[in-house]
């Protein structure tokens, strides 16, 4: 694989990690509690990626290019912040979960309490959202910085470069004179008729 075949695979992962951001902050604002259904498919979603990117480690394994090892490195690197946001989407399913099937039918005869309930769990949702916003937002910033440092050309290129440029031969080439201007011109004389 090249390096630039390996920094599209790094920020395509990365976009996916946004994608995910995203759809998250679709999700109903508080107080409104997210349907189940929804949540539960942002987990599979992340649960996705992270097999991705497991697999993206597992795959570059036995590759032995230095670009292949500085992408298993910003695929490790990401495995522990994906974790991260899946518990907080973990624990965003369990409380919509026991919202709607033990909370709910609990206090469905007194709204007073149904809603103080309500608004706690709203809290709660709102934490784990905002929580697993930031730590994705991490892992997709990292992950599209080590696509950047594989995309760029080699330092040793770079360096070379200045040096391939031709330079002034000598100081007088280097400092030219400065241009003396034209003499001034004589003035004519008067035509006589």
């Amino acid at each position: 694989m090249t390096s630039i075949t390996q920094a599209l695979a790094l920020y395509d992962m990365a976009g996916q990690i946004n994608r995910l951001r995203f759809q998250l902050r679709a999700l109903p604002a508080a107080p409104a509690i997210p349907h189940l259904d929804s949540v539960t498919a942002q987990v599979h979603t992340l649960a996705g990626i992270l097999t991705a990117v497991s697999d993206q480690v597992s795959h570059r394994l036995d590759l032995s290019s230095a670009d292949a090892k500085k992408a298993v490195v910003a695929y490790s690197g990401a495995l522990a912040p994906l974790g991260e946001a899946m518990t907080e989407l973990g624990r965003l399913q369990a409380e919509v979960t026991i919202f709607n099937f033990t909370t709910h039918p609990s206090y469905h005869n007194s709204p007073s309490d149904l809603e103080r309930q309500r608004r706690h769990v709203s809290e709660i949702i709102t934490g784990c959202c905002d929580a697993a916003d930031e730590i994705l937002e991490v892992a997709a910033d990292e992950l599209q910085a080590a696509a950047v440092e594989l995309a760029s050309p080699p330092a040793r290129v770079q360096a070379a470069a200045p040096a391939r440029t031709p330079g002034p031969v000598n100081s007088a080439q280097a400092h030219p004179a400065p241009a003396t201007p034209p003499p001034a011109a004589a003035p004519r004389a008067a035509k006589s008729r």
